[in-house]
């Protein structure tokens, strides 16, 4: 029963995420990762990602922080849940006030997935303290 949640939660993430990428307009390998996210071409948006981050000049530019948010969701969606989960740490590091907190929602729904339900729940909190609309709903929910 709980790995079966965990794959629907896996599921839900990808729908979510597939809605929630962050765009970025400076680096072209971050441009062309965007575009293959959004077409669901998941391992070719990573290798484009990783690029970028190899090449982004500054370590706490915004396009960093894209990179390694964008990165995360692909992994995410391909179930390299551990992978994202670190992704999602990396971009809060160089970017911790992310945009509308997904940065830390995923983060906890990456947790939540790997059975870490109180970092889940920490991930969440934080969301919610940067306005994130369902924080209640995702604490229940990590908490199975």
């Amino acid at each position: 029963m709980k790995n079966s949640f965990r794959f629907l939660s896996l599921a839900a993430m990808n729908v979510m995420l597939a809605s929630n990428v962050v765009f970025a307009h400076n680096i072209p390998s971050l441009i062309t990762g965007e575009a293959q996210l959004k077409a669901g071409q998941h391992k070719e948006a990573i290798a484009n990602f990783t690029k970028a981050i190899e090449t982004t000049p500054k370590p706490g530019s915004d396009d960093l922080a894209k990179a390694y948010y964008n990165r995360g969701a692909a992994e995410l969606a391909l179930g390299a849940t551990e992978a994202a989960n670190a992704d999602f740490k990396k971009s809060i590091e160089v970017d911790p006030t992310p945009v509308d907190a997904q940065g830390f929602k995923n983060r906890g729904l990456a947790k939540s997935a790997l059975g870490d339900t109180q970092g889940a729940k920490a991930d969440f909190i934080m969301a919610g303290s940067f306005g994130g609309n369902s924080v209640e709903e995702d604490v229940q929910n990590s908490n199975g």
